[in-house]
């Protein structure tokens, strides 16, 4: 996989993703390998892919930490990025130096949490928070807040609520149990999070309870206190409400348009066969022409689309006939292993999904539209807006996917081999992520 994306001239969002996790299997390998393996591995990495490696020292002796060029291709923020950084810190953590581990870090918490799985995202950012990595006051307020955020999460991995300190000047051990070292001093009030418990109960003090790992953001430190000491202190709702709705309806666009196309050019990021066809400029905005077959055999120019997104909003026209015009078809899966799944056409008085066909009344001008991709229960759906009003939905896909995880879309546009007198024009695409 290394050397397939090493030598793709136009790699994927997905296979940069890949090749990332490809080099993170490799260098976990290496721990169990003796140093003459490692080298012999580290080698062959560099002959093959010009991949080298720094040094890092470990349980085991010398360490090799191989670079990874993919990640750094991938867009600061997209979801491809996000994914390889959450890999990258439950993985990586082990032999990362203390400067790239806080560097993933601090892009760790400003990634999406929904997006991601809050389920395994919680997981991963448990794992993390033993380390105690220092971070800048406003570095670790994002992190309070991301906590206070999935301690009220019932797909949290987070052992309950938020808590605080109840005993003056507890003692946080090393471990579970008084035969363990104390670590620090807790005030009273202290706020803390449960990553984990002993399982086994135990009486201190006369009080019956169990251990409980705890993380503290305002020392940022973790360990271990006895549950007689936590009172649940609750993150409020509304505002976990009001972090949950910025995380799902974050308005993260790309927007693609052909204001600067020229005619003689298949549109930037497209690729396929291109027919040459006209550049409109209608109030301001300029699109693509698209025709309607005679033949009904089209050609197409596609782009694909750089990470999964919530809906398509799509602005167009049409110009002129009386027959719908397709605008687009979009397809899922992987390059090689596209399936179909939703084609809108325009016509005079309508727009369709799929021959599903919603009438728009004899008026003439753009139109912005927006087509919603909706997945549950390894199902998958689409709905088309008209301004606020949702006018179709539950519109099935033309191929039946099997599951949307890690699936691309792309988007071709449909060029007529011969054109019919029916014609329209797409201006814009913007994806909401």
């Amino acid at each position: 996989m290394i050397s397939l994306v090493k030598r793709s001239t136009a790699p994927t969002p997905e296979d940069l993703f890949y090749g990332s996790q490809s080099i993170l299997r490799l260098n976990a390998e290496l721990i169990s390998k003796d140093s003459e393996d490692r080298a012999k591995i580290s080698a062959r990495l560099q002959k093959e892919n010009g991949i080298g490696s720094d040094k890092s020292l470990e349980s085991t002796g010398e360490f090799p930490v191989f670079e990874d060029p993919f990640v750094l291709q991938l867009r600061p923020g997209g979801y491809w990025r996000q994914k390889a950084i959450l890999s990258r810190v439950e993985i990586a953590g082990e032999w990362e130096d203390d400067i790239q581990f806080l560097r993933d870090l601090k892009e760790l918490i400003r990634s999406n949490p929904v997006t991601l799985g809050i389920s395994y995202y919680s997981s991963v950012l448990k794992k993390v928070l033993r380390r105690e990595t220092k971070l800048s006051d406003g570095d670790q307020n994002k992190l309070s807040e991301l906590l206070g955020f999935l301690s009220v999460r019932e797909d949290s991995t987070l052992l309950g609520s938020r808590f605080k300190n109840t005993g003056e000047n507890t003692n946080l051990r090393t471990g579970p149990g008084t035969e363990n070292p104390g670590k620090a001093r807790l005030k009273k009030g202290i706020l803390l999070y449960a990553l984990d418990k002993d399982p086994r109960s135990e009486t201190v003090q006369g009080r019956k309870g169990n251990w409980v790992q705890v993380y503290i953001p305002e020392l940022q430190i973790s360990g271990w206190i006895f549950s007689h000491f936590l009172e649940e202190d609750p993150y409020p709702i509304s505002k976990a409400e009001e972090t949950f709705t910025e995380f799902s309806q974050s308005e993260k666009s790309q927007a693609w348009d052909f204001a600067f196309w020229t005619e003689d050019k298949v549109p930037p990021g497209f690729h396929g066969e291109y027919i040459p066809t006209e550049k409109l400029a209608l109030d301001g905005d300029y699109g693509i022409v698209l025709h309607r077959s005679k033949t009904g055999k089209y050609k197409e120019i596609c782009r694909i689309v750089e990470e999964p997104f919530r809906s398509l909003e799509f602005l167009t026209a049409n110009l002129s006939g009386e027959e719908p015009v397709p605008i687009f078809k979009l397809y899922s899966g992987r390059p090689g292993e596209w399936k179909s799944a939703y084609q809108i056409d325009l016509d005079r008085e309508s727009i369709s999904i799929n021959r599903n066909k919603y009438i728009l009344g004899n008026s003439g001008g753009k139109k912005r539209f927006q087509l919603g991709i909706f997945s549950a229960n390894g199902t998958t759906s689409a709905s088309l807006l008209v301004g606020e009003k949702t006018v179709l939905q539950g519109i099935s896909p033309e191929e039946e996917l099997t599951s949307t995880d890690g699936v691309l879309f792309k988007l071709c546009l449909q060029q007529a081999d011969k054109r019919s007198d029916s014609n329209a024009a797409a201006f814009q695409f913007k994806f909401l992520f």
